[in-house]
This record gives C-alpha cells, structure tokens and sequence, in this order.
C-alpha cells in the first residue's frame, strides 16, 4: 500500500447523494452550467475540470530522440485507443487519501512511467513516420464528476457524453483522430461524488496496440505503488523490439497509412456470457462431435464465444437482408508476441498484432463446430513466424474490402491479468472497460472483474443490432 502523507477533504461516504448541491457559479466545462438543486439527475455530468502537462522525469538521451516507426505501426490508423479503469473510494482502505495526495502520487508516478515509455511523451511527426521524443509531454486531466460511481458503471460503454463514458475522457479521446501537433497519449482523473474514481487513459494507435495500452496502465500502477523502490519494476519494462526482428526495407521508403476516424453510425451494447453458460454451450458441441464420431476437440472460452458472436452476427444481417447472406469474413485479433518464432517478451511495445482471417460463404459454415475448426487452422499457419513482414493486420482489411466482404474484426483481452495488476495502491479496479468500437461490426471481449464468465462489447448497424439482440440462440447463452 502506497504512503500519502497529505490529510484532506476526500468525501468518506462509500455512497454518494446524487441530489448534492454543488455551489452555484462554480467553474462547468463544456458549456454545462448548473443551477442546483433543479438540475436533472441525468444532467449530472462534470462540475470543474483542471489540465496540467506531465513530462518524463528524466530527459530522453539523445540517441533515442527519434523513435522510426516500423511497417506494422504505419500502416495501423492514428486513432486513440480509451481505456477507463473504476475504483472504490480510496478512503475506505486509507483514511490519508485525500485528492491532493492521490493527485500527486498519480502525476509522480506517471512522470517516472513515461522516463520508461519515452516515445509517449513526445509528438508524431507531421509525415507521420516516426516520433519526435521532445519530451514535452502529455495532458493529465482532472475532474470532479457529479454522480455516483455506480450511476456511470450502469451506464453503457460508448463514447456519448450523455448515456456514455464520453465525459470521463479527455476531450476527442476515444476514437479519434491523433494530430500531429497532439499529444500520443492523455489522462483524465475523474472523482465521483461518492469519492470514487475512475483513471481514463486513450493512447495512439499509431505507435501500440491494446496489449502495449495494457502494459502502459500496469506499468504505472506499479510505479505508484513502488515509487521509492523502482527496481521491483525491471522486470516490467518496455521493451521496444522492432529492431530484433527481421530486417525491413529501409525508413525512407516507408509512408504512415492517412486514415480518417468514421463518425459513428452504429449501436453499441454489452451482452455477458456467464462460465455455466459457456460450459453449458461447450457440453452441446462435445455431444455433437461425439455423434459424428469426433472426440477431444477441447473447446476453449475464446472460440465458443468468438465464433457465437460471429454466427449471430452474420445471422442479424442476414435477417436485415431478407434472407440473403452476404460473404462475410471475421478478422479475429492475434498477439503475436508469444506466436513470433523465437517469442517476444509481453511488454513488447508496438502494434505487434495481426488477424486470423476466416472467410465464409454460406451459413451452414458457421456452424460452430466447423467454425472453430477453421479458427484453428488459420492459428496454426500463423506459429513459427519470424516477423510481422507480410502478415500486418491493415492489408488485411483492405483486401477483404476491395473483394466486398462484409468484414467483422473481434478483439479479446482476456488473457491479460488487467484486475490484478492495475492496483494503484488502493484496490483492484470494480470494473475495466474499453470503451465503444472504432467502427462498425467490431467486438471487445473481457472477463468479468469477478472472472465469472466474459464480458463483450458490440458494434453493429442498427437493423442488424436489432436481430441480434434476438437471435434465440445468442439469447440461450448470454445475458443483455
């Protein structure tokens, strides 16, 4: 446990009076004005809001201030990837908690991160091709949100300042475009009035993929819990890799992708599929294979809902195109750090990722048994890779495109330990979400904090979301 030393004001109570009345004329961002007590309780939103830079704390050497951006980083879109992580009051543990000292222990320690992960404080150059580390530095912001920690955690996981997480960001940092001219990453430190607290954390996709975004916030959270000991951190470093895989062409001839963030055009929703469901949906396919005289198939948690929500999903659109079913593909989301051939370390920074691409034509092949088989058999052309030259996950979109598939990308985070090791110094986060979906027919899965069963967020057209949603067979196994 962390050591504040600096006693405040922090509200104690681990509810929160969402009719609190907050001091007329006192500083609204955004335009809101609040005129408390009439203010509607779903109006409640953010009361102040402060921005201050944080730099690294020690200067980037000279030899590593131009950070060259391999083919797999260009060719990835220059969107902020959001992660937002809930808290308990931290006052509940810690009676010495106070803002002022939480404040100061987070930018300290988020100060030391950046030493480590030194491009992150730095600017994209305006080619786009590689990082000026200048060490300027990133936003940290903080703010005082009106409501209840669990008024936001009922709320769904889109970008919408009204019935989202929007205001719990740093301005146009949730699937936004990445400026030259702005910050590679931003923080936002949001206290709820119940003393809750959410830390919102959106990096570039330009230079990390979600497994380095993860790395980043545990990184950080150890930091602030060993800020006088940082050598329980070595093991925990990044490790920027690009240069010990195999040689690529040279920096000269390489050109960042030019891409542009859709406005959004979707409905996004969580579904939970609890482990006795799954367990439930796994029993059903083993009986199926045991008929046909298939045995030990050994169904894991990742494929059966990996393949339900494409099923379903093909199966919506299908019923939106009356009854037609359109060639679709899922591009399923790859770490390749433990595929790559010999392994790179976990803390590997870079958009070190690519699809398992499964294309299908009727839907008898998503049938979920012979689904899951052809999700295995791209897995396996992918082991023994030496790098990520000709298997980067951008081409991929861009030919499933150009031959008119109906593409769906399905992410999972599953495997990386984001409850346990995002502690600050006062408890495991209650909740960890990525937030909304950069684009349309894409899927998030995580675990549930409890690990109880998986949490999935979903993007689809709005007709098509409908279907979904009522799919009998999705409804057999999740919960909406």
């Amino acid at each position: 446990m962390y050591n504040l030393q600096v006693p405040g004001a922090y509200p104690q109570s681990p509810v929160c009076n969402v009719h609190q009345q907050w001091p007329v004329g006192m500083k609204i961002s955004r335009g809101l004005i609040l005129q408390a007590p009439l203010i509607s309780r779903r109006q409640l939103h953010v009361v102040s809001s402060s921005r201050t830079n944080v730099k690294p704390a020690s200067p980037t050497p000279l030899k590593l201030k131009h950070y060259n951006l391999p083919s797999h980083d260009l060719m990835m879109p220059d969107y902020y990837m959001p992660l937002i992580l809930f808290y308990p009051n931290p006052q509940l543990s810690n009676p010495l908690a106070s803002k002022t000292a939480i404040l100061s222990l987070l930018k300290n320690s988020l100060s030391k991160t950046l030493s480590e992960y030194y491009p992150f404080a730095g600017r994209l150059s305006s080619s786009g091709s590689y990082v000026d580390c200048n060490d300027e530095g990133i936003h940290f912001l903080e703010a005082q949100i009106a409501c209840d920690l669990s008024e936001i955690l009922q709320k769904p996981p889109v970008k919408n300042e009204k019935e989202g997480y929007g205001h719990l960001f740093p301005p146009g940092s949730i699937w936004h475009n990445v400026s030259y001219s702005r910050n590679l990453m931003a923080v936002q430190l949001n206290h709820f009035s119940c003393g809750g607290l959410a830390i919102a954390v959106s990096l570039s996709h330009r230079v990390a993929d979600g497994v380095t975004l993860f790395s980043v916030a545990s990184y950080w959270a150890r930091m602030c819990r060993n800020l006088n000991d940082q050598e329980k951190l070595v093991h925990r470093s990044p490790c920027f890799v690009h240069e010990l895989l195999l040689p690529q062409s040279s920096d000269d001839d390489l050109t960042a992708t030019q891409s542009v963030a859709p406005e959004k055009n979707w409905i996004t929703t969580k579904i939970v599929l609890s482990n006795s469901n799954i367990d439930k949906l796994k029993a059903e396919l083993e009986m199926q294979d045991k008929q046909q005289g298939i045995k030990n198939k050994n169904y894991t948690r990742n494929e059966l809902v990996t393949a339900l929500l494409y099923r379903c999903a093909v199966t919506a659109a299908t019923a939106s195109n009356s009854g037609t079913y359109t060639k679709s593909v899922l591009l399923q989301t790859v770490n390749m750090r433990p595929v790559i051939d010999p392994p790179l370390p976990k803390t590997s920074v870079g958009n070190l990722f690519t699809f398992n691409h499964i294309p299908t034509y009727t839907m008898n092949e998503t049938k979920l048994n012979t689904f899951v088989a052809q999700m295995r058999k791209g897995m396996m052309q992918l082991r023994g890779s030496k790098s990520m030259v000709g298997i980067e996950a951008f081409p991929l979109i861009v030919k499933y495109e150009k031959l008119n598939y109906k593409t769906y990308m399905i992410s999972s985070i599953r495997k990386l330990p984001i409850y346990d090791e995002t502690d600050f110094g006062w408890g495991r986060p209650v909740k960890a979400a990525v937030v909304d979906t950069p684009f349309v027919n894409s899927s998030f899965m995580m675990d549930t904090p409890s690990r109880d069963g998986i949490t999935a967020t979903v993007s689809l057209e709005e007709q098509d979301m409908k279907n979904f949603l009522a799919n009998k067979e999705l409804l057999a196994y999740a919960s909406l």
